[in-house]
């Protein structure tokens, strides 16, 4: 397992060593996020989700792990807004702050590792958890950050609209047509199977690289002396994981679905925190040093709580 580790942490310093020597440029960097999001993940999830030996049980416990999956989001939700009022973070902080606690960056960060320690079968639960998440981000997440202000000139079409391009989006799709074509025994061409095999073998390597790109901005040693993004890091990697844990170890539940399910709350923030943030006109910055702290100090928690 941590040679694993290992390999995923010299992916992530590779991302950093080619974004600070502007091997990487931003544009550079986008155009990698999208094609991992846009094609890598859905070959690799279309090719590994055709080869289960899909049943009723398999897609009942896909279903499962989606419901408890967002049950748990808005329990870690409630969890962090009474963090925050406890540790009086400030208020222009605290709407951030509370969603970067509840929000795991379960499928940039979560597709990699599931695949690398649980095989197809971890991948497709992932994917169900990071459905759940994306649910939320649109409907709890934007009422956090829209918290005691509104949104000037924002329409109920646009939010519909931005909903459903986060939920209805290429990693879901390939997951949806690999079930069909699983649960009613229907084989892919070889050709095509070795396609995607092909394309998605880069998912893994290219996202942890992405990632690692993340790390390189420009954000200064004093990070690691602000109360809010240090103590807020501890919540959301150390506090929201035990509580998961609690929650889900003793439910009668399938084995790799409660794995999944505990290893999904180990993951760092999402990176669309920082991006929902500076759209709401919240504290972006916030956002985007708790993704980056949290994904430093997950490289220490995740194999601990995977362990």
């Amino acid at each position: 397992m941590y040679q694993q580790f290992v390999i995923f942490f010299l992916l992530l310093l590779t991302g950093y060593v080619c974004k600070r020597y502007h091997i990487l440029t931003d544009a550079a960097t986008n155009a990698i996020n999208k094609f991992v999001i846009m094609v890598a993940y859905p070959c690799l999830i279309l090719a590994r989700t055709t080869r289960l030996e899909m049943d009723h049980r398999i897609f009942v416990n896909f279903l499962l792990t989606l419901f408890i999956t967002f049950g748990l989001l808005l329990l870690f939700g409630g969890y962090a807004r009474l963090y925050c009022k406890l540790r009086k973070v400030p208020s222009e902080d605290a709407p951030v702050s509370e969603f970067s606690i509840m929000s795991p960056n379960n499928g940039f960060m979560g597709f990699p590792i599931a695949v690398t320690f649980f095989g197809s079968m971890g991948l497709l639960y992932m994917v169900a958890c990071n459905v759940a998440l994306n649910t939320m981000f649109f409907t709890y997440g934007i009422a956090i950050l829209r918290r005691g202000r509104g949104v000037p000139g924002e329409s109920v079409k646009k939010k519909v609209v931005e909903f459903l391009s986060l939920l209805v989006n290429p990693k879901v799709s390939a997951a949806i047509v690999g079930i069909i074509l699983c649960y009613n025994h229907i084989a892919l061409p070889e050709l095509a199977l070795t396609y995607l095999d092909s394309v998605g073998a880069v998912a893994t390597p290219m996202a942890m690289i992405s990632i690692g790109t993340f790390l390189s901005g420009g954000f200064g040693l004093s990070v690691f002396k602000s109360r809010v993004v240090m103590e807020g890091v501890i919540a959301k990697l150390i506090v929201v994981p035990i509580i998961g844990f609690l929650l889900v170890y003793f439910l009668p539940l399938d084995p790799s679905v409660r794995m999944i399910l505990i290893v999904a709350n180990l993951m760092p923030v999402a990176a669309t925190v920082p991006i929902l943030a500076e759209q709401y006109g919240r504290n972006k910055q916030l956002g985007g040093e708790m993704l980056v702290v949290s994904t430093i100090f997950s490289m220490g928690t995740i194999p601990l709580g995977i362990w």
